[in-house]
């Protein structure tokens, strides 16, 4: 019996020169959000890490990932770490950049005033969060001798195509 061995090929005509996305702000829609890990600090906080991958507005359909986003998690009565709630600054900014639906809530704060905060989910409803338009900024990072571009700010697009008018751009007519 004759083995045939399984081969693959290199074709370097079908290779795509790698572009970093230029540094700067770039309108750009949210394609994916995903949480990459939980995280535990010496202080005895604990996060859950989020990064996000959006795609830019240009046409071009680059990517750039995000610089993780810390959800700081509150204790409950049983658990054994502390809480971080001024740490939620950059996931607050990212859910209302994006609209993302939520509640206003009255607490006191460490200094015992009482004031109004965003209650952030622990649990992300990746529906509300896939596919919106924001605007980045976008910096440049070296890594293992080569540049790779990372968001590090996230704010609203203002008139941003809305879901209808991104979809009337495919029609033939």
């Amino acid at each position: 019996m004759e083995f045939e061995e399984k081969v693959t090929y290199f074709d370097p005509s079908e290779t795509e020169e790698f572009k970093v996305v230029p540094v700067g702000e770039h309108n750009a829609t949210v394609k994916n959000f995903e949480l990459k890990r939980e995280w535990s600090n010496n202080d005895n906080q604990v996060a859950d890490i989020y990064e996000a991958t959006y795609t830019l507005a240009d046409g071009s359909k680059q990517e750039v990932r995000s610089k993780g986003f810390f959800l700081w998690k509150k204790p409950g009565k049983d658990d054994s770490f502390v809480g971080n709630p001024a740490g939620n600054k950059r996931i607050n900014i990212f859910l209302e950049a994006i609209g993302y639906p939520l509640n206003t809530v009255k607490i006191k704060n460490s200094k015992g005033e009482e004031q109004e905060v965003n209650a952030i989910p622990e649990l992300l409803d990746n529906q509300h969060i896939v596919d919106q338009p924001v605007k980045i900024t976008v910096i440049h990072e070296e890594y293992k001798g080569k540049t790779y571009a990372k968001e590090v700010k996230v704010e609203p697009w203002t008139n941003a195509p809305t879901k209808t008018e991104k979809d009337d751009e495919d029609l033939p007519f």
